[in-house]
């Protein structure tokens, strides 16, 4: 009788313990803040005491090399842990837009949502949390063919390095040629066009819903050749009408587009 009332005691101490440090771990959680503006960029924090690593993977840096069929790839904006408290943490320079993200934990085994941001998307199935960049922005962003790069160290890929627009086709519009672009998305809330010929910037040139469906814009270009995607509700896809397209550093595509 003795045996079984101390076992019992140890079992109802240990689901004590348990059941404490779950209320801890909840608290922390809890704690964390959701995404937000800091110091050179958007603070992004997870709480993982557990993990060998962690990652931020979203739609401005091509879902962690995945996007397009690509595999995922680790060493894309690494969050640290300095404190060795189990907060993971890493700062983007996120230019102004809407953005869908993950934390990736131990390379790829799992795949999670933000538990301290409530605000949430879908895409390719899946549900993801989003994060919402103003344009009222104080540092300074950097934006690589839809993917942002993070860290004074990070290098910008040769070929996913924009060219700069008042080097390419918007600065003059003496020798430019108007443009049409058009993609079939109905459902889109807002879509915009963006290249090498606007600097890539995701917010300058907005496409028109017609009432046929289909989103169109028409741009003065100066003749050259450029890459393009589409920033449909905040997510970097190619032109699924156009063929011509070159391989990005992450796995994905970008369309290319010829003025003669």
């Amino acid at each position: 009788m003795r045996i079984r009332f101390l076992v019992t005691a140890l079992l109802l101490a240990l689901a004590l313990t348990l059941s404490s440090c779950a209320g801890i771990l909840s608290v922390i959680e809890d704690r964390l803040p959701p995404p937000h503006e800091v110091k050179g960029g958007f603070s992004f924090n997870y709480y993982a005491p557990s993990a060998r690593q962690v990652t931020l993977a979203g739609n401005f840096n091509n879902w962690g090399g995945t996007e397009g069929g690509g595999r995922y790839d680790p060493v894309i904006d690494p969050m640290s842990d300095p404190d060795g408290d189990g907060i993971w943490n890493i700062v983007m320079p996120l230019p102004p837009g809407r953005y869908q993200y993950k934390f990736v934990i131990d390379g790829g085994l799992r795949w999670e949502q933000d538990p301290n941001n409530p605000d949430v998307a879908y895409e390719g199935g899946f549900e993801n949390s989003v994060v919402l960049v103003p344009p009222s922005i104080s540092y300074d962003s950097e934006r690589v063919t839809g993917t942002t790069i993070s860290g004074e160290s990070a290098a910008l890929p040769e070929a996913a390095a924009p060219a700069p627009a008042t080097e390419t086709a918007r600065e003059s519009t003496a020798d430019a040629i108007e443009v049409s672009f058009e993609l079939d998305m109905p459902d889109a809330r807002e879509v915009f066009v963006a290249g090498a010929f606007n600097g890539w910037d995701a917010n300058t040139d907005p496409m028109v819903l017609g009432d046929d469906g289909l989103w169109r814009a028409t741009l003065e270009i100066k003749p050259g050749t450029y890459e393009y995607k589409f920033v449909v509700d905040g997510t970097w896809i190619e032109d699924p009408l156009n063929p011509e397209f070159v391989e990005d550093p992450y796995g994905g595509k970008n369309s290319i587009l010829t003025v003669e």
